[in-house]
């Protein structure tokens, strides 16, 4: 019982890193097959339409999506 409980959060913790590490890019990819996945189901479409479809409008934007830096210019290329 308590490999068990230790492997699940093993996985769990894994999953989690792996997420947040992913490209943007690329975690929009995963939420949009999702979204299509689910699209053709008719369990969790609450979940769909709400927590998913804000996740999938966020999800792209990565670094650059926020207004942190607004007046900061980008470091100029060195020739």
């Amino acid at each position: 019982m308590q490999n068990t409980i230790v492997i699940l959060l093993l996985v769990a913790a894994t999953l989690f890193s792996v997420w947040k590490l992913m490209p943007a890019r690329r975690r929009l990819q995963v939420l949009l097959a999702l979204d299509a996945w689910l699209a053709r189901r008719d369990f969790l479409q609450d979940w769909r339409t709400g927590a998913l479809a804000r996740r999938i409008k966020t999800a792209g934007s990565g670094c650059a999506g926020c207004a942190a830096n607004v007046g900061i210019r980008p470091h100029s290329r060195r020739r």
